[in-house]
């Protein structure tokens, strides 16, 4: 398991940072938060989530432990991926999705669009159960 990755930022965009360790460059995807944190930054520590697949082996990077935290709480919930983890983590720092989960802000959690495509798309969160694992 990697923890984190600490080096050289060698490429970000919105939605993907690259960090060289070692000699190798490790492409991670990232939030709009962690990216505002990345800006003007020649180097990063990005706290890691790796998802494993048989088709896909996947890095999450994220500015903080918390916000790493939240984003394996999400993926928690039913219906809830990668990409829909990151899209609400963009929306919101992981202490303002713990007031919004705790206050049942369903109105808040509807603004956040999960995909670009309108048939793909789920139009709104459905309320996270108390039972998903989402610690508050």
């Amino acid at each position: 398991m990697i923890e984190y990755i600490h080096g050289e930022l060698t490429e970000l965009v919105p939605t993907q940072a690259v960090i060289e360790a070692g000699g190798v460059g490790y492409g991670l995807n990232i939030s709009l938060t962690t990216y505002d944190s990345l800006k003007d930054k020649k180097e990063a520590k990005l706290y890691v989530y790796e998802s494993i697949r048989e088709d896909a082996y996947v890095l999450w990077g994220f500015a903080s432990r918390e916000e790493r935290e939240m984003f394996v709480a999400l993926l928690s919930v039913s219906g809830v991926g990668g990409n829909t983890a990151r899209t609400i983590l963009s929306a919101f720092a992981p202490a303002e999705l713990r007031t919004v989960v705790a206050n049942e802000d369903s109105r808040a959690l509807k603004s956040v669009r999960f995909c670009s495509h309108p048939r793909a798309c789920v139009p709104h969160c459905r309320p996270f159960p108390r039972h998903s694992g989402l610690r508050l």
